[in-house]
């Protein structure tokens, strides 16, 4: 990408057409209020700390022949249809059978009678996506079955439409590496970060690699905060309206939380009609 050496974050409006809004999306029920998340600390996923278990109940893993690989978040489509959103270059090059969803999971590292496995029926990268400039870095797994959500570790995400708000506090989630040469971690962080407005993004990575129609980025001028590996496909999320909103997917980053490197990340409002139209298509 213009001479610059990228660490790519995995192994390796409202209305119908604005919002994935179903009926208790973006909720918990653990007990979790969202509103105690921290807003602007700076102590030093990279520089988080654990999540509360379930807090998160829309957050899954994908694992790729048995391995975990990156992150997604379960949305409800139509007709009992169910999706993983995640990001396009974690399958990149592989087939369905490769994958297996993991929900309701909280420790990697265990056997938790909260998880289960599902099978990945069919897979789809946006149209426009581009493997090696990482635009439009979004992509949807549908489930071979429903999953069980009458119980609190599952339920399903927002994806919202709307336009992101620099300084605008919001929320990374994932089972990523804590730094740049660490294991992934067994137990789910949370890190929070500002969103950055996007001629700052641009100015940093320049209109060649920051591709503005779908991409955010958000991130600390210092640093220390971030998304990193195996975090690919995991939401980056807003607290508005009393719930989560995810308003994009972790894309790519140069490094992991270094000064003025803020992660970006795949835009949902850049993707949401492609989003609401295959989720809700017949």
């Amino acid at each position: 990408m213009s001479g610059i050496v990228f660490l790519v974050l995995a192994c390796f409006a409202s209305g119908v057409l604005s919002d994935i809004d179903s009926p208790g999306c973006g909720l918990n029920d653990v007990g979790f209020d969202y509103s105690t998340l921290p807003k602007v600390t700076r102590k030093r996923i990279i520089g988080g700390q654990i999540a509360t278990p379930h807090s998160f109940p829309w957050m899954v893993a994908l694992e790729h022949r048995g391995i975990f690989t990156c992150a997604g978040s379960l949305l409800k489509g139509s007709s009992n249809r169910w999706f993983i959103l995640t990001a396009a270059h974690c399958l990149h090059d592989t087939i369905v059978t490769d994958w297996k969803i993991r929900l309701g999971a909280h420790d990697l590292s265990i056997k938790e009678q909260s998880t289960e496995f599902i099978d990945v029926k069919a897979m789809m990268s946006h149209p426009l996506f581009k493997p090696l400039k990482l635009e439009h870095d979004t992509a949807l797994l549908e489930l071979e079955r429903a999953p069980r959500i009458n119980r609190p570790e599952i339920s399903f995400g927002c994806v919202t439409g709307n336009v992101t708000v620099p300084g605008e506090t919001c929320y990374v989630i994932g089972w990523g590496t804590t730094s740049e040469e660490s294991a992934p971690s067994d137990m789910l962080q949370v890190v929070e970060k500002p969103v950055m407005s996007q001629s700052s993004c641009r100015n940093i990575y320049g209109s060649n690699d920051f591709h503005e129609a779908s991409m955010i980025c958000a991130g600390f001028p210092e640093g220390g905060k971030d998304s990193c590996r195996y975090d690919s496909g995991g939401p980056l999320m807003c607290y508005r309206n009393g719930r989560m909103e995810i308003i994009g997917t972790v894309s790519w980053g140069f490094g992991c939380g270094q000064p003025n490197y803020p992660a970006v990340y795949a835009s949902a409002a850049g993707a949401i009609q492609w989003i609401v139209a295959t989720i809700n298509a017949q």
